[in-house]
């Protein structure tokens, strides 16, 4: 970012992300008609389609491991969206009243992103076995008794027949709703609360993000360019996208990639390349033992969506990869053998909170306004702060009234809240369709550590360490942080398609209950049939399996309280200045080529990362492109990269996951896709 002579050096900060001086976002055009049966119509088909995918979920995915809820977005959302665009010729002549505009179809991709991730493996899923693994596994294990007592009595299920059979499934497959929904209602809050924070805070930097630093959301060019003129607007010569043969030459590529692997996984004699090669089969020795996890993963969506992310991230996401892996030989070199150094997660950690700092320092203005006009008067800034206000205090008091100490409380949503408001930046600003682009368990352990065990147990005692870990689904896996970034999606395509913000939130909030409610039907009917001890096909749920494992290491912690681990603070103090000096140079230094949104995405999985390798070429195909042929062939190469996406995601996605079901399962995970990395 090019250095603004007119600031000061106390202005740098505020100046990190905008890609243009800071002025007045220009007014929204009024929204065109939109009438609240279209958007009763729209949620209902959205239901709909969130109805099959839990029936799937339960009968397919929790019992048998044939995920097909997952990828970002999620692959049933792009299945719906095709299918509503598929059949809208038909229902045109049909039934003209129920055919859904190109608004709609925008809208109902919206709320299915939002519906079928509730459905997927980071949100439901892991929330229910923490409620039930403590005292399920202190049946088995006596240090973890003593701890049984310290969960309220309102907090989770305390029918013994009800717990076991939720981890060993029931005789007859029924789920004792007698059990369940009573706690079920009392965490709806607590939902609620989770979601509508997020969006509140979302709707307040919704200007700021879209009109004054005007961020290039990446991941809605695939819904866009398939509602939108046909996605002439990605075409250099405005024919539709699937009448343009650079885009069949892009699905092509995609296509001959996943046909090989499944005429592989069919037969096996077929040569196939497979979807990731391991540099550790070259076997590196010391000191260049670091590179031996190096593995790159031919995700060919990260590829299609990288194209479209700003160069200087992209670039960051693989050097600082590299730069760590060379920082960990020469740690191997010099003899320090620390086992996970130089911790390439807590950096990760170190920085979002940088970040964050950053992001609201360079919106303080925009913020300062938003909280004068909501004293003025009623509208979208009043509500948008109070909900945010009322959502906080819920959840940092649920959590104080279960037994965790407010200090406590008041401090782990405030880094959760950081985590969430990063993430969805990550969204807005590079689009990469990665899951995992926050270090995963890493708000909880970083506060726990920098608190330390007898510090939370001074504040709150035992009961404090109890009910903490038993939001520690929180911190492993993202509702907040993934709901935060498919709102702030769902924000812009509302600005692109001009839905009414008043509706667009109204279906968000339906959707979101309703996907709640199915998710909670589709798991715990799975659970209690078939036992989450033996779901996935006898593997076990690794979900409640993570469970366990927190409340085993929470007992191991109060038993014998371990010392801070100063190296992990040491990272995360490293990671927190590395954002902030990056963020510097790029004030100071025209056209530096590091961004610290690209240190996160580098740091965030850890030592094996999923991203290096496809956001390495496609850096290297965009910077090629711009290079030789500059903008003009840019614009140009675009339907080829939508179509290596639109085939991925339909071969690799939809047809394979139809036709693993009528094979074998060994033959199914011979070919195992890790859409959302």
């Amino acid at each position: 970012m090019a250095r603004d002579p007119a600031c000061s050096p106390r202005e740098v900060m505020s100046r990190l992300y905008q890609a243009t001086r800071e002025s007045p976002a220009p007014a929204a055009a009024a929204p065109a008609g939109f009438s609240w049966r279209a958007a009763g119509v729209t949620v209902a088909i959205a239901a709909s389609v969130l109805v099959a995918v839990n029936v799937a979920v339960r009968h397919l995915e929790v019992p048998l491991g044939r995920f097909i809820s997952s990828g970002v977005p999620p692959m049933p959302a792009f299945a719906g969206l095709l299918l509503v665009l598929a059949l809208r010729p038909l229902l045109r002549r049909k039934a003209p009243r129920l055919c859904p505009d190109g608004r709609q179809a925008l809208l109902i991709y919206a709320l299915l992103t939002v519906g079928v991730w509730l459905a997927g493996i980071f949100a439901v899923r892991p929330f229910l076995p923490h409620l039930v693994a403590l005292q399920y596994g202190s049946q088995s294990n006596p240090a973890l008794a003593p701890y049984v007592e310290h969960l309220p009595a309102w907090y989770a299920p305390r029918d013994a027949e009800a717990i076991r059979s939720y981890w060993e499934g029931s005789r007859d497959g029924a789920v004792p709703w007698g059990a369940w929904l009573p706690v079920l209602l009392r965490w709806l809050p607590i939902f609620l609360a989770l979601f509508g924070a997020s969006l509140c805070l979302m709707l307040l930097l919704r200007r700021q993000w879209l009109h004054a630093e005007r961020l290039s959301f990446p991941l809605l060019t695939l819904p866009l360019a398939l509602t939108t003129e046909g996605g002439a607007r990605y075409s250099d010569d405005r024919r539709s996208l699937f009448r343009h043969p650079v885009m069949w030459l892009g699905f092509g590529v995609a296509a001959a990639f996943n046909l090989l692997n499944i005429g592989h996984a069919l037969l096996p004699t077929i040569p196939a390349p497979g979807y990731a090669y391991s540099l550790g089969s070259l076997g590196f020795a010391r000191p260049w033992v670091p590179f031996n996890s190096i593995a790159l993963f031919y995700l060919l969506e990260v590829i299609g969506f990288g194209y479209f992310v700003p160069l200087d991230i992209s670039f960051s996401a693989w050097f600082f990869y590299l730069a760590q892996k060379l920082v960990a030989v020469a740690g191997t070199a010099a003899g320090y053998d620390q086992p996970g150094f130089p911790f390439f997660q807590e950096q990760s950690a170190g920085a979002y909170p940088a970040v964050g700092i950053l992001l609201l320092w360079g919106a303080r203005r925009h913020l300062a306004a938003l909280w004068r006009e909501a004293w003025q008067r009623a509208g979208e800034a009043r509500l948008a702060w109070v909900g945010l206000a009322v959502c906080s205090a819920t959840l940092v008091g649920w959590a104080w009234a279960a037994g965790l100490a407010l200090e406590v409380a008041a401090a782990y949503f405030l880094v959760i809240g950081c985590f969430v408001l990063v993430y969805a930046r990550m969204r807005a600003e590079t689009g990469l369709p990665l899951e995992w682009l926050f270090p995963y368990g890493l708000p909880k352990e970083m506060l726990l550590n920098a608190l330390s065990v007898p510090g939370v147990t001074g504040l709150g005692g035992a009961r404090g360490m109890v009910i903490f870990s038993s939001l520690a689904w929180l911190s492993r896996h993202h509702l907040g942080q993934q709901m935060a970034a498919y709102q702030v999606d769902a924000l812009k395509l509302a600005d692109q398609a001009r839905i009414p913000r008043k509706t667009l939130g109204t279906a968000l909030v339906a959707i979101f209950v309703v996907g709640l409610a199915l998710s909670f039907w589709s798991h715990l009917t799975a659970f209690h049939d078939v036992g989450s001890n033996a779901a996935v096909s006898g593997a076990g749920e690794y979900r409640g399996m993570v469970a366990q494992q927190e409340y085993q290491q929470m007992a191991s912690r109060l038993a014998a309280p371990p010392p801070r681990d100063w190296s992990r603070l040491g990272a995360n103090g490293a990671g927190f200045a590395s954002a902030l000096g990056i963020a510097w140079l790029r004030a100071r230094i025209p056209g530096f080529p590091l961004h610290p949104l690209g240190f996160i995405v580098a740091t965030a999985h850890g030592d094996v990362t999923t991203a290096f390798f496809p956001l390495f070429v496609a850096w290297l195909l965009k910077f090629t492109v711009l290079k030789v042929g500059g903008l003009k062939l840019y614009r140009r190469s675009l339907p080829f990269f939508l179509g290596l996406i639109i085939g991925h995601f339909t071969i690799g996605g939809i047809l394979w996951t139809v036709v693993s079901l009528f094979i074998s399962p060994e033959a199914a995970r011979s070919y195992m896709l890790a859409f959302g990395g």
